[in-house]
């Protein structure tokens, strides 16, 4: 069976470290970066090294980054023909009525608001399960 990897876009130390030992704890392998431009090099790098999708089964996101935010990756991922349709998941504690519809004009998958990790893992479950159905 494939380990699955996630790629977790956080700024702060803490909940990066957090992120990391739960979804280690579900099988997951983890991939993080600490803003939203480190995260797109990442991608980028993947794609031009081919099928990005084998390398990163899904994408976590905190909205409020330096360099690049949130908001502005995913619209970068959900735009792209190749990485669309890798599982984005924006993940914060901004998410509010008007922050939702932001992000689901942009394309993401789920929206969450921390610290909420255990809908945080029942999500990717979802996601993933139905892209490999």
């Amino acid at each position: 069976m494939q380990i699955l990897t996630i790629l977790v876009i956080e700024d702060e130390d803490s909940l990066l470290q957090l992120y990391r030992i739960v979804l280690e704890k579900e099988g997951f392998k983890v991939l993080t970066v600490h803003n939203g431009q480190e995260a797109w090099d990442t991608l980028l790098k993947f794609k031009k090294e081919g099928n990005p999708a084998e390398k990163v089964q899904c994408i976590i996101t905190d909205i409020e980054m330096p360099q690049m935010d949130g908001h502005r990756l995913t619209k970068l991922v959900k735009s792209d023909d190749v990485l669309k349709n890798i599982p984005l998941i924006i993940f914060s504690s901004l998410v509010n009525e008007e922050m939702r519809r932001k992000g689901e004009m942009l394309g993401a998958d789920a929206q969450l608001t921390k610290p909420e990790i255990g809908s945080l893992v029942e999500a990717i479950d979802k996601l993933i399960d139905n892209g490999n159905k």
